[in-house]
């Protein structure tokens, strides 16, 4: 593996961390652009833990200063209240639209009713709202994300014992997290389907140490578990550090080799599929997310236009063709997970490539 995957870089992770900070200093106050007219589009991100935020925060601030528009990133760190006294206080700054990734998905709902009361646009992305009016909700289904890892695993499991057998970890995330409990759901029912296959579903809080730990003792108890999931990359490493611990962190085809499957496609999830050790990555798109946002923003919403219903297609994303219909809260476009492997690890339009490749995100 690569150790540069793994190297801090003062362009990097923390980019998104840098932008709230300066956001922080300039709250309450009214930017020069902003006095001389610029529109002024915040973003109010969950969490700047886990790379798939970092990357989302950028492709949010690249998006909306493409446009020619003020930007400010705000950061609740996984904290509900603080997340709505941030919507709060932005909205006293009279935006012209915001963009959020919400942590919970009733509370924000509170926090959209004040900003549709002043009419000013919503964009919601990778956790839909439950209610209130969004001009664009662009997200993930992290039901069918989840249900895929699992159908690529009982492939995998199909090929080494000849039938749908074995002993397979899934090293669940917080349920806290609508993403990682429907993630759970869609994965768990898959797995019922086979009766031979024994399922060790274990809670990890999607953290590091306690993927680990589950691991180790999963391992214990099965030394010869057929396979691992994750619900996202960047806490699976967890896992990888507990399979070299124990002497199975094997490449593919190699006595021993752990089947191993996650979610999101993160640049860590291609570099273990290149270098062998992983079968497969279930992805989402969140720079798709913020950039389809933007979009719908800018030539409706902030136009006063409802966004229209119907098929989206767009071949700079890999997926290339999703549909926007309506839902609860408004127009709604699910984009659909795709299978990243050997086969197309490398395709310029995965994310994963972008971020870390042209943008230069990297861990920490």
């Amino acid at each position: 593996m690569s150790a540069e995957l793994f190297r801090t870089s003062r362009r990097a992770f923390l980019k998104g961390a840098a932008a709230l900070a300066a956001g922080a200093a300039v709250a309450g106050q009214t930017s020069g652009a902003l006095a001389a007219g610029k529109p002024f589009v915040p973003y109010s991100n969950k969490s700047l833990d886990y790379y798939f935020f970092v990357a989302q925060e950028e492709a949010v601030k690249r998006a909306v200063e493409a446009q020619g528009w003020e930007f400010q990133a705000v950061n609740a760190n996984f904290d509900n209240t603080r997340q709505l006294q941030q919507w709060q206080n932005l909205l006293l700054k009279n935006p012209a639209a915001i963009i959020s990734d919400p942590i919970d998905s009733q509370a924000i709902a509170s926090a959209i009713k004040r900003f549709n009361k002043k009419k000013i646009p919503v964009g919601i992305i990778d956790t839909p709202a439950s209610d209130g009016a969004v001009s664009i909700t662009v997200d993930f289904d992290n039901y069918q994300g989840g249900a895929m890892a699992a159908e690529q695993i009982v492939k995998l499991l199909t090929a080494r014992h000849g039938s749908p057998k074995g002993s397979v970890l899934n090293a669940y995330g917080a349920l806290q997290s609508v993403a990682w409990r429907l993630r759970k759901e869609g994965f768990e029912a898959t797995m019922q389907k086979y009766p031979d296959i024994k399922l060790f579903s274990r809670p990890t809080e999607g953290m590091i140490d306690k993927m680990q730990a589950v691991t180790l003792a999963t391992l214990a108890e099965v030394p010869d578990l057929d396979a691992v999931h994750a619900p996202s990359d960047t806490p699976s490493r967890g896992i990888v550090t507990a399979l070299q611990q124990k002497g199975r962190w094997k490449k593919v085809g190699e006595d021993g080799h752990a089947i191993f499957c996650n979610i999101d496609g993160e640049p860590i999830a291609h570099q273990w599929i290149k270098d062998g050790y992983m079968d497969a990555s279930i992805a989402q798109d969140p720079i798709a997310y913020a950039e389809i946002t933007v979009e719908m923003l800018s030539k409706y919403a902030m136009k006063e236009q409802p966004v229209p219903t119907g098929p989206y297609e767009n071949k700079k994303y890999y997926w290339e063709r999703g549909v926007i219909t309506d839902s609860l809260t408004g127009p709604s476009l699910i984009i659909p997970p795709f299978v990243i492997n050997k086969d197309n690890v490398d395709d310029k339009r995965m994310w994963g490539n972008i971020a870390y490749n042209e943008w230069g995100l990297r861990y920490k």
